[in-house]
């Protein structure tokens, strides 16, 4: 994607090549400064004679093949203010601006958020997205927000640390595990003033390859293990001298658990997958970012698996959420939330059935052979249907990165603010990528009143054990962060105590037993008794968790790491694609997609003018994909066209009502396919094939050849 062109035939190629250069000479100039420290003086680093980046004109509002002023946002930013009266909310719901650059310039592009024990929202600024710029700051940063007095508004933004591409973080042990391409860092405050004075490389060796996708959305399990995901292109070689290393280029979902120091691939999710989630019963969640697919995460075999959670509607997707609210409806508890960055601008809302008997689709077999069966869900198999959208903006600047409930219960909604929000569609330096927005919206139901705080922080252990009666999601998972700095053999013995107040025989009890047996899980304790009665519990989702629970200890090798021998998706055989057959009467034709490469497998065909084509379209790849002819010369003005569809455009699977289009498949997901029945022009010439799905038209494309 070097290649790829923008104004003035520039590349990202020139660009960065350029910046080679750059860090060169900026490395001799530092070279000068440690040569004159070892021989006992000092010197001042002089960069005056690095040579200047190299210009780029920006290409916003159309100004290249791949950009759109329909797909953008607006060069003309409004106030965070201005903006809630751009968003729509559910009724008895309202938004008000919790912080934003106006008053903490350092709020920039904030990419998570967490909240800890002290009921604390912080959030992860990634300002030198996508890429730092030589002779510029390092200016990411992690931040505290404290809201002293309880309005909603942010009093303080504190900087605990700089960490250069904080794309995930979560707290543990006292401290913070962030990632920090190509290191997962420990950072922790010892002295009390919210700054960061320890760091340690926890890991070493996750992808860099790729900032956007790489290691994200930090989030720690009931099981106690950190859980994240990253994508295609890039590779994680991970060792440690505590077990095998993970060596792999799998676009997926990883464990680590800190406690253990083992580390393995968890399931597979291409191509880049963002967003992570627990619920209730400890159901586990993901999305994939590009595709917008949202996945139920099952175990499956000796491992565990993505299962289809719900139909598609909106891409792309960066995080997700779960509702846990005393300040949220009751009839909104546990509901599934994605947050979405283009098209639809907001956040859409699914309710989750878990009890099984929902029905839904899918296809099976290929070709004139394709059939859609109908499945239905059983127990422990979620199942999501949309229901009304928890917000939603007509700001085009506004990019929901990630959502969290705070400890008033309100939703905190992180805005990455930005016109640009494609990375290959403009180039890596283009003028007009924003690197001074950022905002923190705050929603909340106005018909019931605001969630108490609870103390966990500094609390004793059997108040922390009480903390996990709550049926706030967010209360119990904070403590449990809370007791992973806590002597685990006090733990243990705190918990063991706790649970004797409970029935096993009570459904009412059963959760908070499997609290108790996810504490045991955490600190490295096997309970088999415990396990035995969660097991045979009334509560069938108890019953569910704890199988889970059991699949960990006894199915699951944590310590096999990753040796690389899983099947590369670049190498397995592709169907022949081409003319497969042309008789008299018929020319069959079969073309596919290269798996994580974004190109068709097929540059061009051949047919005759007014013969009759059957023509079957495969999709291998993790990505949606569409198959578009147009009339020569045409492919970009049509692909355009699709992307002007904007939020609508996958009711319509990206193909406009454009006069130049002569057929097209349906908008195909992951190892789907269709046949198109139809006959060929009567006139030669070049016709085009096109990929129309945004953004893909760049590399997705090739030529139909009609001869006579």
């Amino acid at each position: 994607r070097s290649t790829l062109t923008f104004v003035n035939e520039q590349t990202n190629a020139e660009v960065l090549q350029h910046e080679l250069i750059m860090l060169d000479v900026m490395t001799a100039n530092r070279d000068v400064r440690v040569h004159a420290v070892a021989r006992g003086g000092d010197v001042a680093i002089d960069d005056s004679n690095v040579p200047p980046p190299v210009p780029v004109i920006s290409n916003v509002g159309g100004g290249s093949k791949s950009s759109s002023a329909e797909k953008e946002g607006s060069l003309d930013y409004i106030s965070g203010e201005e903006g809630i009266k751009h968003m729509t909310v559910p009724e008895g719901f309202k938004v008000n601006l919790f912080a934003d650059e106006k008053r903490f310039p350092e709020l920039v592009n904030p990419v998570q958020m967490q909240v800890d024990g002290k009921g604390r929202l912080w959030a992860a600024a990634w300002k030198t997205y996508p890429k730092w710029e030589p002779l510029k700051e390092m200016d990411d940063r992690l931040l505290i927000f404290p809201d002293e007095d309880g309005d909603g508004v942010a009093d303080k933004c504190i900087t605990f640390a700089k960490v250069h591409n904080p794309l995930g973080f979560e707290f543990w042990n006292g401290g913070v595990l962030v990632a920090s391409q190509p290191d997962i860092l420990f950072l922790k405050d010892t002295d009390g003033d919210d700054v960061a004075d320890v760091r340690i490389s926890m890991l070493h060796g996750i992808g860099s390859a790729d900032t956007h996708h790489a290691a994200n959305n930090f989030i720690l399990g009931p099981d106690g293990a950190l859980y994240w995901q990253s994508g295609i292109f890039l590779h994680n070689n991970i060792e440690h001298p505590w077990g095998p290393s993970l060596s792999t280029g799998s676009s997926a979902m990883y464990r680590f658990d800190p406690r253990q120091f083992t580390i393995s691939h968890h399931a597979d999710n291409s191509p880049n997958p963002h967003g992570i989630s627990f619920d209730y019963w400890g159901y586990q969640y993901a999305n994939d970012g590009t595709g917008g697919r949202a996945y139920q995460v099952r175990p499956d075999g000796k491992g565990f698996k993505m299962f289809k959670l719900l139909e598609k509607e909106v891409r792309p997707v960066p995080a997700n959420a779960v509702v846990s609210s005393a300040n949220f409806p009751d009839e909104m508890q546990q509901n599934f939330l994605i947050c979405n960055a283009i098209g639809f601008l907001g956040i859409k809302q699914y309710k989750l059935d878990r009890d099984g008997g929902a029905e839904y689709t899918e296809e099976s077999g290929k070709g004139k052979d394709k059939k859609v069966i109908t499945k239905t869900t059983k127990l422990g198999e979620v199942w999501g249907t949309p229901t009304e959208e928890m917000l939603s903006s007509t700001d085009k600047n506004f990019r929901p990165a990630d959502a969290v409930f705070g400890e008033d219960g309100g939703l905190y909604v992180a805005d990455w603010h930005n016109v640009i929000i494609g990375h290959m569609q403009h180039n890596i330096r283009d003028p007009n990528r924003d690197h001074k927005h950022g905002r923190i919206y705050r929603v909340i139901n106005t018909k019931k009143p605001l969630q108490k705080p609870v103390k966990i922080d500094g609390a004793s252990l059997p108040e922390l054990m009480a903390n996990l009666e709550s049926p706030i999601d967010g209360i119990r998972q904070r403590t449990q962060v809370e007791l992973s700095e806590r002597p685990s053999a006090e733990v243990i013995a705190a918990c063991q105590e706790w649970m004797k107040k409970f029935d096993p025989k009570k459904a009412e009890d059963a959760h908070h037993l499997l609290e108790a047996l996810w504490v045991h899980q955490q600190h490295n304790e096997r309970n088999n008794q415990l396990l035995n009665l969660l097991l045979n519990s009334p509560e069938p989702h108890a019953r569910v968790a704890a199988q889970t629970v059991q699949h960990h200890w006894f199915n699951v090798d944590h310590k096999r790491g990753g040796a690389g021998d899983e099947v590369d998706p670049l190498t397995e055989a592709q169907e022949k694609s081409g003319v497969i057959s042309d008789t008299p009467e018929l020319t069959t034709v079969h073309v596919g997609t290269i798996v994580e490469r974004m190109h068709f497998d097929l540059a061009e065909f051949q047919v005759k003018a007014g013969k009759k084509i059957e023509l079957t379209f495969s999709n291998p790849d993790f990505l949606p994909h569409n198959f578009v002819i147009t009339q020569p010369k045409s492919a970009d003005e049509v692909a355009l066209a699709a992307i002007a569809l904007g939020a609508e455009g996958f009711a319509k699977g990206f193909v406009p009502d454009h006069e130049k289009i002569i057929i097209a498949t349906k908008l195909l997901d992951h190892q789907q396919d269709q046949v198109l029945e139809f006959t060929a022009p009567e006139t030669p010439g070049d016709y085009e094939f096109v990929c129309t799905f945004p953004g893909h038209h760049l590399l997705m494309r090739g030529i139909m050849k009609v001869v006579k």
